[in-house]
Protein backbone atom coordinates (compact mmCIF):
# COMPACT_ATOMS: atom_id res chain seq x y z
CA UNK A 1 0.00 0.00 0.00
CA UNK A 2 1.24 3.51 -0.67
CA UNK A 3 2.43 5.61 2.19
CA UNK A 4 0.61 8.74 3.26
CA UNK A 5 3.61 10.79 2.13
CA UNK A 6 3.36 9.46 -1.43
CA UNK A 7 -0.35 10.21 -1.62
CA UNK A 8 0.17 13.70 -0.18
CA UNK A 9 2.95 14.36 -2.69
CA UNK A 10 0.86 13.06 -5.58
CA UNK A 11 -2.03 15.30 -4.60
CA UNK A 12 0.26 18.30 -4.30
CA UNK A 13 1.70 17.91 -7.81
CA UNK A 14 0.93 20.92 -9.98
CA UNK A 15 -0.32 20.61 -13.53
CA UNK A 16 -2.31 17.49 -12.84
CA UNK A 17 -3.73 15.69 -15.83
CA UNK A 18 -7.50 16.12 -16.24
CA UNK A 19 -8.82 12.58 -16.60
CA UNK A 20 -11.54 11.79 -19.14
CA UNK A 21 -14.94 11.01 -17.65
CA UNK A 22 -14.90 7.70 -15.80
CA UNK A 23 -11.10 7.53 -15.55
CA UNK A 24 -8.74 8.34 -12.69
CA UNK A 25 -5.32 9.94 -13.10
CA UNK A 26 -2.83 7.86 -11.12
CA UNK A 27 0.84 7.28 -10.48
CA UNK A 28 1.79 3.61 -10.28
CA UNK A 29 4.45 2.73 -7.70
CA UNK A 30 6.43 -0.48 -7.28
CA UNK A 31 5.76 -2.55 -4.16
CA UNK A 32 9.48 -2.38 -3.38
CA UNK A 33 9.55 1.41 -2.83
CA UNK A 34 6.63 3.85 -2.97
CA UNK A 35 8.96 6.58 -4.24
CA UNK A 36 9.57 4.80 -7.59
CA UNK A 37 6.88 4.77 -10.28
CA UNK A 38 6.15 3.69 -13.85
CA UNK A 39 7.19 6.30 -16.39
CA UNK A 40 7.30 6.53 -20.17
CA UNK A 41 10.87 7.47 -21.12
CA UNK A 42 10.98 11.15 -22.08
CA UNK A 43 10.14 12.49 -24.51
CA UNK A 44 7.04 10.31 -24.45
CA UNK A 45 6.24 9.20 -27.98
CA UNK A 46 5.06 6.02 -29.67
CA UNK A 47 7.73 3.39 -29.02
CA UNK A 48 9.13 4.99 -25.85
CA UNK A 49 10.27 2.47 -23.25
CA UNK A 50 8.42 2.17 -19.96
CA UNK A 51 10.89 2.50 -17.09
CA UNK A 52 11.03 2.92 -13.35
CA UNK A 53 11.74 6.44 -12.16
CA UNK A 54 11.84 8.29 -8.87
CA UNK A 55 8.57 10.08 -8.20
CA UNK A 56 8.65 13.69 -9.39
CA UNK A 57 6.42 16.21 -11.12
CA UNK A 58 6.55 14.59 -14.55
CA UNK A 59 3.65 14.14 -16.97
CA UNK A 60 5.29 10.90 -18.16
CA UNK A 61 4.47 9.41 -14.74
CA UNK A 62 0.72 10.02 -14.83
CA UNK A 63 -1.62 7.37 -16.22
CA UNK A 64 -5.37 7.11 -16.86
CA UNK A 65 -6.93 4.10 -15.19
CA UNK A 66 -10.59 3.06 -15.32
CA UNK A 67 -12.07 0.24 -13.28
CA UNK A 68 -13.20 -2.52 -15.62
CA UNK A 69 -11.23 -1.11 -18.56
CA UNK A 70 -8.42 -3.03 -20.23
CA UNK A 71 -6.50 0.09 -21.21
CA UNK A 72 -3.71 1.83 -19.29
CA UNK A 73 -3.18 5.18 -21.02
CA UNK A 74 -0.44 7.75 -20.45
CA UNK A 75 -2.25 10.87 -19.23
CA UNK A 76 -2.81 13.72 -21.71
CA UNK A 77 -1.62 11.59 -24.63
CA UNK A 78 -2.99 9.01 -27.04
CA UNK A 79 -0.33 6.51 -25.88
CA UNK A 80 -1.11 3.23 -24.10
CA UNK A 81 0.96 0.65 -22.26
CA UNK A 82 1.91 -1.92 -24.91
CA UNK A 83 3.51 -5.39 -24.71
CA UNK A 84 4.49 -5.42 -28.38
CA UNK A 85 4.78 -8.79 -30.06
CA UNK A 86 7.10 -10.34 -27.47
CA UNK A 87 5.47 -12.78 -25.10
CA UNK A 88 8.57 -14.15 -23.38
CA UNK A 89 9.98 -13.28 -19.98
CA UNK A 90 11.98 -10.07 -20.22
CA UNK A 91 10.28 -8.57 -23.30
CA UNK A 92 10.27 -4.78 -22.80
CA UNK A 93 7.09 -2.75 -22.35
CA UNK A 94 6.60 0.46 -24.33
CA UNK A 95 3.90 3.03 -24.96
CA UNK A 96 2.29 3.02 -28.40
CA UNK A 97 -0.64 4.80 -30.02
CA UNK A 98 -3.81 3.51 -28.37
CA UNK A 99 -5.83 1.16 -30.56
CA UNK A 100 -9.14 -0.16 -29.20
CA UNK A 101 -9.09 -3.95 -29.02
CA UNK A 102 -5.31 -4.17 -29.59
CA UNK A 103 -4.28 -7.41 -27.84
CA UNK A 104 -0.91 -6.03 -26.75
CA UNK A 105 -2.71 -3.13 -24.98
CA UNK A 106 -5.30 -5.17 -23.04
CA UNK A 107 -4.29 -4.92 -19.38
CA UNK A 108 -6.06 -5.71 -16.14
CA UNK A 109 -5.05 -4.08 -12.87
CA UNK A 110 -6.16 -6.83 -10.51
CA UNK A 111 -7.04 -6.78 -6.81
CA UNK A 112 -3.62 -8.20 -5.87
CA UNK A 113 -1.94 -5.18 -7.49
CA UNK A 114 -0.65 -6.95 -10.59
CA UNK A 115 -0.86 -5.37 -14.05
CA UNK A 116 -1.75 -8.43 -16.13
CA UNK A 117 -1.73 -8.70 -19.94
CA UNK A 118 -5.24 -9.91 -20.81
CA UNK A 119 -4.44 -12.44 -23.50
CA UNK A 120 -8.06 -13.57 -23.63
CA UNK A 121 -9.10 -10.28 -25.24
CA UNK A 122 -12.27 -8.51 -24.17
CA UNK A 123 -13.26 -9.59 -20.67
CA UNK A 124 -14.96 -12.94 -20.53
CA UNK A 125 -16.01 -14.89 -17.51
CA UNK A 126 -13.59 -17.78 -17.15
CA UNK A 127 -15.10 -20.70 -15.31
CA UNK A 128 -12.56 -22.72 -13.40
CA UNK A 129 -10.05 -19.85 -13.39
CA UNK A 130 -6.81 -20.78 -11.65
CA UNK A 131 -4.32 -18.20 -10.34
CA UNK A 132 -1.55 -17.61 -12.87
CA UNK A 133 -3.48 -19.11 -15.79
CA UNK A 134 -5.86 -17.65 -18.36
CA UNK A 135 -8.21 -20.00 -20.22
CA UNK A 136 -8.54 -18.83 -23.83
CA UNK A 137 -10.68 -21.58 -25.39
CA UNK A 138 -11.36 -25.21 -24.80
CA UNK A 139 -8.51 -26.88 -22.92
CA UNK A 140 -5.89 -24.35 -24.07
CA UNK A 141 -4.23 -22.41 -21.27
CA UNK A 142 -1.92 -19.41 -21.49
CA UNK A 143 0.34 -18.32 -18.68
CA UNK A 144 -0.61 -14.87 -17.41
CA UNK A 145 2.01 -12.22 -18.08
CA UNK A 146 2.58 -9.33 -15.69
CA UNK A 147 4.28 -5.96 -15.84
CA UNK A 148 7.55 -6.76 -14.07
CA UNK A 149 10.26 -4.69 -12.41
CA UNK A 150 13.28 -6.18 -14.18
CA UNK A 151 15.29 -8.21 -11.63
CA UNK A 152 13.69 -6.19 -8.82
CA UNK A 153 16.13 -3.36 -9.49
CA UNK A 154 14.77 -0.26 -7.72
CA UNK A 155 16.65 2.54 -9.45
CA UNK A 156 16.01 5.13 -12.13
CA UNK A 157 15.76 3.83 -15.71
CA UNK A 158 15.19 0.17 -14.80
CA UNK A 159 13.19 -1.31 -17.69
CA UNK A 160 9.67 -2.56 -17.09
CA UNK A 161 9.19 -5.88 -18.88
CA UNK A 162 6.65 -8.68 -19.07
CA UNK A 163 7.17 -11.81 -17.01
CA UNK A 164 5.07 -14.84 -16.19
CA UNK A 165 2.95 -13.82 -13.21
CA UNK A 166 3.88 -15.27 -9.85
CA UNK A 167 1.40 -14.66 -7.04
CA UNK A 168 2.92 -12.47 -4.33
CA UNK A 169 6.13 -11.68 -6.28
CA UNK A 170 6.96 -8.06 -5.37
CA UNK A 171 8.42 -7.53 -8.87
CA UNK A 172 4.83 -7.87 -10.14
CA UNK A 173 3.06 -5.76 -7.52
CA UNK A 174 2.10 -2.13 -8.12
CA UNK A 175 0.09 0.45 -6.20
CA UNK A 176 -2.00 3.07 -8.01
CA UNK A 177 -2.48 6.37 -6.19
CA UNK A 178 -4.85 9.06 -7.44
CA UNK A 179 -3.24 12.36 -8.38
CA UNK A 180 -6.51 14.18 -9.04
CA UNK A 181 -8.33 16.15 -6.38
Amino acid sequence: MLTTALVAFALAVTGLAQAPEGYRTVVIATAWDDNYVLQAAAPAQSGSAVILSSLKNAPEQQWYLKDGSTKLQLANTTLCLDAGTGRSNGSPLTVRDCVDGQASQNWIYNAEGQIVLDQAGPRKQHSGHRPGVNRDSGANFKAELCADLYFGSVRDNTPIVIWQCIAGDKNHLWSAADVTV
